[in-house]
C-alpha cells in the first residue's frame, strides 16, 4: 500500500477521515501522509505503514493514542499542508527590493484599485439603474460575492485577518477531553 492510502486508513480508524483526508487532498498531501504514517509507526512500534494501520485497526489503545498524537501535531500538518502558499506581504517586499520599474513596484496597489474602483462603481450603478426582476437577482448574487470577496480580501491583504481565527479541533475530541493534555 502506497502512504497515502495507509494514512487514509489510519485517520478513517481514529475517527479524523475529514480534517486528515482535507489536508491530504491538497498539493502537499504526500509529506502530510508520510508524516502521519511516521506518526502511527512511532506509536505502535511497527517497522512499516501497512502493519501501523493493522495495529490501530486492532488496537483500541493504539487507536486512542495515534488520535492524541495526531492532534497534538495538528498544526505541523497543517503547516506541511499549506507550505506552497505564499505569503502576499512577503512577496510585497521582496518586489520592492528587486526594484523592477514603477510598474511591478505599485501593481498590488494599483490592483487593489481598480478592484475597489470596479466594486464600488457596480454598487453605484446596481443602486441607480433600474433593472428587471432576474438582473436584480443577479446583482443582488454579484453584490455579496463582489464586496464579501473583494473588499473583504482587500481588507484582509493589508491589515490582517479581520479578526481571531476559531480554534480547529480534529474529529469530535478536543484538547482538554484528554485529561493531561487540558492543564
Amino acid at each position: 500500500m502506497e502512504p497515502i492510502s495507509i494514512a487514509l486508513g489510519l485517520a478513517q480508524a481514529t475517527g479524523l477521515a475529514d480534517k486528515i483526508g482535507s489536508l491530504i487532498a491538497g498539493k502537499n498531501g504526500q509529506e502530510v501522509a508520510d508524516r502521519v504514517v511516521d506518526v502511527a509507526k512511532l506509536i505502535t512500534g511497527m517497522p512499516d505503514g501497512k502493519a501501523a494501520l493493522e495495529e490501530v485497526q486492532a488496537d483500541p489503545g493504539a487507536k486512542m493514542r495515534l488520535e492524541e498524537a495526531l492532534i497534538d501535531r495538528e498544526v505541523e500538518l497543517q503547516r506541511i499542508a499549506q507550505a506552497d502558499r505564499a505569503d502576499a506581504r512577503s512577496l510585497q517586499v521582496e518586489t520592492l527590493k528587486a526594484n523592477r520599474g514603477w510598474l511591478s513596484e505599485n501593481f498590488l496597489y494599483l490592483m487593489t484599485f481598480l478592484l475597489l474602483l470596479f466594486a464600488f462603481g457596480f454598487a453605484t450603478a446596481v443602486t441607480f439603474i433600474e433593472l428587471s426582476p432576474t438582473g436584480e437577482r443577479y446583482a443582488d448574487l454579484i453584490m455579496t460575492s463582489l464586496v464579501a470577496g473583494s473588499v473583504g480580501g482587500v481588507v484582509r491583504l493589508f491589515y490582517g485577518g479581520g479578526g481571531r481565527m476559531q480554534q480547529q479541533q480534529l474529529g469530535s475530541k478536543r484538547l482538554q477531553d484528554f485529561g493531561d493534555y487540558s492543564r
